[in-house]
């Protein structure tokens, strides 16, 4: 482990490399940027060691639209072990830990629970050493920016990324081509270290960045036609601008496609080309390495896309074709509202991409063929993927996936009675449950220092932090009068600093001894119905 001289000296050395003046005169940003290079520079050999091990072996792979994966410093630092050198270090330059850690935002990479259940799933499995990739976009603007103002919401861009992050890399020797019917785009790769809780190894998330595949038209913009230059490099740049551009407008709902098959492209291209690299060009062993888990509908379009390149690419026979993609997905469903399941306009696939819609056709014939020995026509073009027009891109996740899950013991059983009864009918193997949860590095080590400190002191060590069944062996010190006076005294000190917050930055006075009831929430337009 890095000693506490060492890393104020690593510090020193990023703020004189970066702001080109001495410690002394860097402001708190500088100190925080500096010690994030620190903390990435301390986990970078691990960081490499690890996806050398995973490539030949068989890995996980989680696609999301969204990983809200909170600020990355005080995460690392705990994750790491590096939390009391770097409080003692900064201390050292006349600043806290706490005041540093302000300085950092959140990535807009997610906005609810689908991102949150997906930044809990990174962490679970880097702190249980299980081989797990995220693919996701690396979103120039988050959801929005919430402020109040005068009693009303005013919603701002969530620009978080107008300074460089240092907790992502970009890697442009591995950027691939992502093709469109109406354009190319470049899409390159940003991994962002997804730290375990005192573990060796370290996993990824790969955020994918739109780039156009030509700057800009140089015989345009010589002839003063200046936004015409730039049309086509704007038009790439919206992929990845705003995390869920409204939709309600045809051109919205194009983008949104637009953006699912983008970093589902790029993700697909990479793992079959890493495939080829290390086992060669038999795909019928594909699924014995792969496993893909789509996180909700946003990424089900991976499932023709997949089919394309084993089809179109790898000259693959259809039936095994369809077999092997079968078996490498499968599909976690987030929702039981039949509006929220996604269905899109088959003529946005016609135009993005037909050779897709082609494929997405001959799965509804088959699908179709499939299930007419068991089903009446009625049912048939009720389960299908394809119908009225519209791609039923849950419907298809199902078909397309050997395993379906909902995150809650009620959810699933809603699913296999209500939403997706009729298919639960026909394939009661594939529905099983996975309650979802949150991770205890994030959401108690981290967000209560004080009361993890007391359950790792009652406990006599901190195991509970990776497994909470540890905490069962604590229920007799819910009788303990000396404990619950220290547990009162820690939530009497956390309603004081929530006090003090929110008089530094609302400028409303709050008595700690009230009873607090706290709600956090964006009121997104999506949810204000």
């Amino acid at each position: 482990m890095i000693s506490i001289q060492e890393l104020q000296d690593r510090i020193s050395a990023f703020i004189k490399a970066e702001t080109a003046q001495t410690p002394g005169k860097a402001a708190p940003a500088d100190f925080w940027r500096a010690l994030s290079r620190a903390v990435m520079e301390q986990l970078t050999d691990r960081w490499e060691k690890t996806s050398q091990q995973y490539k030949s072996g068989r890995q996980a792979h989680y696609f999301s639209a969204e990983f809200l994966e909170g600020r990355s410093l005080l995460n690392n630092l705990i994750n790491l072990g590096l939390y009391d050198v770097a409080s003692t270090a900064v201390r050292a330059f006349g600043h806290e830990l706490a005041e540093l850690e302000e300085q950092e935002s959140d990535p807009g990479l997610g906005n609810g629970g689908l991102g949150r259940l997906a930044a809990c799933f990174l962490d679970s499995s880097a702190t249980g050493n299980l081989p797990v990739t995220g693919y996701g976009i690396l979103y120039r603007y988050g959801l929005f920016r919430q402020e109040i103002e005068n009693g009303f919401q005013k919603e701002y861009p969530d620009a978080w990324m107008e300074q460089p992050y240092p907790f992502v890399v970009r890697r442009s020797q591995e950027a691939v081509r992502v093709h469109y019917q109406d354009l190319d785009v470049i899409a390159v790769p940003y991994d962002m270290p997804i730290t375990g809780y005192k573990t060796e190894n370290i996993n990824t998330l790969r955020l994918w960045k739109a780039e156009p595949a030509q700057e800009f038209d140089f015989n345009l913009f010589n002839s003063q036609r200046f936004d015409d230059a730039v049309i086509q490099r704007n038009r790439v740049n919206d992929i990845c601008r705003v995390l869920y551009p409204n939709d309600s407008s045809y051109d919205g709902k194009v983008l949104r496609v637009r953006q699912q098959y983008f970093f589902v492209s790029a993700s697909l291209q990479t793992i079959v080309a890493d495939y080829i690299r290390q086992h060669g060009a038999d795909f019928s062993k594909f699924a014995d390495y792969h496993a893909i888990q789509l996180n909700d509908t946003h990424p089900v379009i991976a499932i023709p896309e997949l089919m394309r390149i084993l089809v179109d690419q790898q000259q693959m026979d259809w039936t095994e074709a369809w077999q092997v993609t079968q078996a490498v997905f499968s599909y976690t469903n987030h929702t039981i509202m039949s509006e929220a399941l996604e269905k899109w306009d088959a003529g946005i696939f016609q135009f993005l991409f037909p050779r897709l819609l082609q494929i997405i056709e001959r799965i509804d014939s088959q699908f179709r063929q499939e299930i007419r020995r068991c089903r009446n026509e009625d049912q048939v073009n009720t389960l299908s993927p394809l119908g009225d027009g519209k791609i039923r891109m849950a419907w298809l996740a199902v078909y397309g996936s050997h395993a379906v899950n909902g995150v809650a013991a009620m959810h699933t059983d809603i699913l296999k009675k209500e939403t997706l009864s009729g298919f639960y009918a026909l394939w009661p193997e594939k529905f099983s449950n996975k309650t979802n949860g949150v991770t205890p590095r994030r959401w108690l080590k981290v967000c209560n220092p004080g009361l993890a400190g007391l359950l790792t002191e009652l406990s006599g060590n901190d195991d509970w932090v990776r497994d909470l069944d540890a905490l069962e062996a604590l229920k007799p010190s819910g009788g303990d009068r000396q404990v619950l006076e220290q547990l009162l005294a820690i939530k009497q000190a956390n309603k004081q600093n929530l006090a003090r917050y929110i008089e530094q930055t609302e400028h409303i006075v709050i008595d700690p001894q009230s009873l607090f009831d706290v709600q956090i929430k964006r009121l997104h337009e999506y949810k204000r119905q």
